[in-house]
């Protein structure tokens, strides 16, 4: 055999060889590319470009909320007039993935919550709120607060990162209980959820000094086993509910920090709830809390717009939408 047929034959050998490589990683790295897409849940939410801009925002991971909080209220209020997959879209297409506080109501069944829940935890961090302020008074005693927070717990706590475990808990004028009773619901609430191994929120009301000193009031009523004992401190705050009244948040925060010794703080809700509240005066006051620059050491933004779901979906060319994304982007320039 000449050596001129013995190359050839090697060359054809090699050839061969080179095409079964090529079929095999085609067939096989398609499958098991295939394989892995169907096996993750954010592959039949997102298209790749979706995919790759959620991945790279912040804000997501539970580890995230102790740097910056990217905060929206999202109430049941709106389950009658817009569709779940409309509010998960607009989550989804934030420019960061947000920090979603669900609200929950007293008449609503845990067990119903589940689907709300785990949809918007698909997307976002999720803070659960089982009881606001306004339900807070239907509660008459710390093991009827107990009972609804465990209950939300034993069902919920796959799909939440943070729990509220009092809300606005100074507005004794509209809870119409005692201090002393609400806070004991708060602390019950409060050491249960952590003796789970779970992070607490707990939310302050603050109103014009002249209704109610803040800092009186918790100084009288919060004891330190409460202040000591949670992970973020918040203030919800009204500027339609106080007569357009702006209080200087770089003195409010450094003291409400000192309130809270080893918390973060920040904004529990805000919003332009007014009757005559237009889209332009929306925006203003979106803008004017979530880009604010930071007042102190410790906060971590937070907002919470009261009434997301009202505002701003259909997310699709909606000014008041894209004026909080904006704002966000800018939070911590």
């Amino acid at each position: 055999m000449s050596v001129r047929i013995i190359r050839t034959i090697l060359f054809l050998m090699v050839a061969m060889l080179l095409l079964m490589a090529v079929v095999l990683v085609a067939r096989y790295g398609f499958i098991e590319r295939a394989a892995e897409g169907a096996s993750s849940p954010a592959s039949l939410l997102v298209d790749e470009d979706e995919r790759e801009t959620a991945e790279e925002a912040p804000g997501q991971d539970a580890s995230d909320m102790e740097d910056w909080l990217y905060g929206i209220t999202v109430d049941d209020s709106w389950d009658e007039d817009v569709e779940l997959e409309a509010v998960v879209a607009a989550i989804r297409d934030m420019p960061v993935k947000p920090t979603v506080r669900i609200v929950m109501s007293t008449d609503v069944p845990v067990a119903d919550y589940e689907e709300l829940f785990s949809q918007i935890h698909e997307v976002a961090s999720v803070m659960a709120c089982p009881v606001d302020s306004s339900e807070m008074g239907s509660y008459a005693d710390e093991q009827a607060y107990l009972a609804r927070f465990e209950d939300a717990y034993n069902t919920l706590a796959p799909f939440t990162d943070l729990w509220e475990i009092g809300n606005e808990i100074n507005g004794v004028e509209w809870i119409g209980q005692e201090p002393e009773l609400i806070v004991e619901k708060v602390e019950a609430a409060n050491d249960y959820i952590r003796s789970q191994g779970a992070r607490t929120a707990l939310t302050m009301y603050y109103a014009r000094p002249e209704d109610q000193d803040l800092f009186q009031w918790m100084e009288l009523n919060l004891p330190e086993h409460l202040t000591e004992n949670v992970d973020l401190a918040l203030i919800s705050y009204y500027e339609d509910d106080n007569e357009g009244y702006l209080p200087d948040w770089e003195q409010v925060f450094p003291a409400f920090e000192e309130a809270f010794p080893g918390a973060k703080v920040g904004f529990g809700e805000c919003g332009n709830t007014a009757d005559d509240a237009t889209e332009s005066s929306k925006i203003q006051m979106a803008r004017s809390y979530y880009a604010m620059e930071v007042p102190s050491d410790e906060y971590v933004g937070g907002c919470f717009w009261w009434y997301w779901v009202q505002d701003c979906v259909p997310h699709e060319d909606n000014a008041v939408y894209d004026a909080i994304n904006q704002a966000m982007l800018q939070e911590q320039a």
